[in-house]
């Protein structure tokens, strides 16, 4: 199966549309940090994540939690939460101070990643934190969940590498509507985007088992009813959002 970052680019944008938002949104953003994501590739992801927060609105919601290798143990005071003043001041005064103090963060959070790259991705992990962000939430706000990784599960417990449950389709997607029912989630209110950053572990995998990565996924995601898009272009992905 291919997938056209135009076309999908252009798939967002209408989903997304560009009009008056009716309410506020709630977005969560999962950014891979491990070792195997090309750094320029990260680069453009954060940088793509700072645009982004400039075209928040009012009452907006964000938390960026970063992909780790164990997510349960190491994202504790590593998780970017901030949401956009309701109460306008002057000259939107309050909107610049609130720019610049997530842009801070989120340096902070690249510069780390690059000094301190992990050794591993736990990806389903870091989607249990994404989850409590959206229960903590407002039951009424829009919801957007994106993830930027090269979504290769990499922990103590399986390797997507090699995992023999990733070497066809038929098996990954077998594999992930059983990992789904085991978590439990419900993602129906969310709009769930899932972009795809270079990484070198992802280049030298087989056409089939990159195959067979996506079907986990988007099959993973529709078990927890929601509607996944997988993009091949990640940091573009976040270029198209309203």
């Amino acid at each position: 199966m291919s997938f056209r970052s135009v076309v999908f680019a252009l798939l967002l944008a209408a989903v997304l549309g560009c009009g008056r938002q009716e309410g506020p949104r709630h977005i969560v953003i999962l950014p891979d940090v491990s070792g195997s994501i090309d750094r320029k590739a990260l680069d453009q992801a954060f940088k793509a994540i700072d645009e982004m927060v400039g075209r928040l609105h009012r009452g907006d919601r964000i938390a960026i939690i970063p992909i780790l290798g164990d997510a349960e143990a190491e994202a504790s005071g590593r998780i970017i939460r901030f949401q956009v003043p309701t109460n306008r001041q002057a000259y939107d005064a309050d909107l610049a101070s609130f720019r610049r103090r997530l842009g801070t963060s989120l340096k902070e959070m690249q510069d780390n990643a690059i000094a301190h790259p992990g050794a591993k991705t736990d990806i389903l992990g870091s989607i249990v934190l994404a989850d409590q962000e959206f229960r903590a939430g407002q039951s009424e706000s829009e919801r957007l969940f994106v993830i930027l990784s090269d979504f290769i599960q990499e922990d103590r417990e399986v390797d997507f590498r090699k995992d023999a449950r990733l070497a066809t389709v038929a098996s990954a997607k077998a594999f992930a509507i059983k990992t789904a029912k085991v978590n439990g989630f419900d993602f129906k209110k969310a709009r769930t985007y899932l972009g795809l950053l270079r990484s070198g572990e992802y280049a030298v995998m087989s056409r089939t088992r990159r195959e067979a990565l996506q079907e986990f996924w988007i099959r993973y995601f529709q078990s927890s009813k929601t509607k996944p898009t997988f993009v091949a272009d990640g940091p573009g992905l976040l270029k198209q959002t309203h």
